[in-house]
């Protein structure tokens, strides 16, 4: 047993190293950089090409003498399909091995829907057919983003679309489906694009802040000295942040989620602006720059920065990186945002820097959906 953990983790370890260099690199490189014996990591990578995750050829050199091999990553070894459930669509994207979208698909979801296993079985199985059959044989599974939960222990699926819950086992799901299925939640999903491809490859803990229709969080935690993550969403939406305030649909008041998730901030729009129906109107000049929309904003941008501002104070993270919808619209929130939570009184360890929204945008927990399978079975 001990020998076979020592054996995994050394995989494990040179998997990730190979990942993240990509190309041109030799064995006595990766011998050097993570303190490992030529004949581990001869093996290991020979075994690696031989499973096709590796392109080896032969050094580029202006000597005479025999030149040494080097390697390079294949990203085609493998290929994944990652699916986001939203309240409106179920998204799919086929990606290879580094999340390189090679295809997409949006389908509208009907609200509240009848039978969700049914429907979503079927527009997986539909996408799967457009992919090419040589590609399909090297799908490694399937990641499914959820607004709600996966209980692990029960492998129940709890979906929360326009506050409508729909529990769903597992097997169900798998029953008709080819290829292993891995189910988390959206927020722990976008901390895996961040921690995998984003701007948290080299961080040992962070905090993703995903604000869609609904908002949700989740914090990133890496052992430095096995690089093993763990991952824990939390329900952020129903954080009080105005005792007495407006109703949530969880039954409470002033809950976080009723003042900076996308659907309370079209609210507070269509109060002033009946006439717009979609948020990315608002952000017009037209109606942005108004007496009436810079309020608006600048009411959204107060709740915003003290949730943001809790984050800090509970956990410190290196990170904070805000994910979803709300990226779209960076440009008008970044500064103003940073401004009122490092504000000339503040207390925080760490500066403006440590708050950034994600360079994947609105994606992220597709793209992380994504890696899932690669992620759990290859890291």
């Amino acid at each position: 047993m001990y020998q076979k953990e020592i054996k995994k983790n050394n995989e494990t370890i040179i998997f990730e190293y190979i990942y993240n260099r990509k190309q041109g690199f030799s064995i006595a490189e990766v011998c050097q950089s993570l303190n490992l014996t030529f004949p581990t990591v001869k093996r290991i990578l020979e075994d690696f090409l031989e499973k096709d995750m590796l392109i080896q050829s032969k050094k580029h050199s202006h000597g005479v003498g025999r030149k040494g091999m080097e390697y390079t990553y294949n990203h085609d070894f493998c290929y994944s399909i990652g699916v986001r459930i939203s309240e409106e669509y179920i998204y799919l994207i086929f990606t290879d091995s580094v999340g390189k979208a090679l295809c997409h698909s949006k389908v509208k979801l009907s609200s509240p829907p009848k039978d969700m296993i049914s429907f979503l079985e079927s527009t997986i199985y539909l996408f799967i057919q457009q992919i090419k059959k040589e590609k399909r044989e090297k799908i490694v599974g399937i990641g499914i983003s959820i607004p709600g939960i996966f209980n692990q222990e029960t492998k129940m699926i709890e979906f929360k679309i326009n506050h409508f819950s729909s529990f769903v086992a597992l097997q169900e799901l798998q029953k008709n489906i080819p290829y292993p299925i891995y189910i988390e939640n959206e927020s722990n999903l976008s901390a895996i694009a961040e921690a995998v491809l984003g701007k948290c490859l080299n961080l040992s803990e962070f905090t993703v802040l995903t604000i869609n229709k609904n908002i949700g969080s989740s914090h990133f935690a890496r052992r430095e000295q096995d690089r093993n993550f763990y991952l824990k969403a939390g329900r952020i939406h129903h954080m009080i942040v105005h005792q007495h305030g407006r109703k949530c649909y969880c039954g409470s008041k002033g809950c976080l989620g009723s003042y900076i998730s996308i659907k309370a901030l079209l609210q507070d729009v269509q109060e002033v602006f009946p006439e717009i129906t979609e948020i990315k109107t608002f952000f017009r000049d037209e109606y942005r720059e108004t007496e009436e929309g810079k309020k608006i904003l600048d009411q959204y941008l107060e709740y915003l920065a003290a949730g943001i501002q809790n984050l800090l104070f509970l956990s410190n993270p290196e990170k904070i990186i805000i994910s979803g919808m709300i990226c779209d619209f960076q440009d008008y929130l970044y500064t103003k945002l940073l401004d009122k939570i490092y504000h000339s009184g503040h207390i925080f360890f760490r500066g403006r820097d440590t708050v950034v929204f994600s360079s994947f945008q609105e994606n992220s927990s597709l793209i992380g959906a994504a890696l899932f399978p690669i992620v759990d079975s290859m890291f």
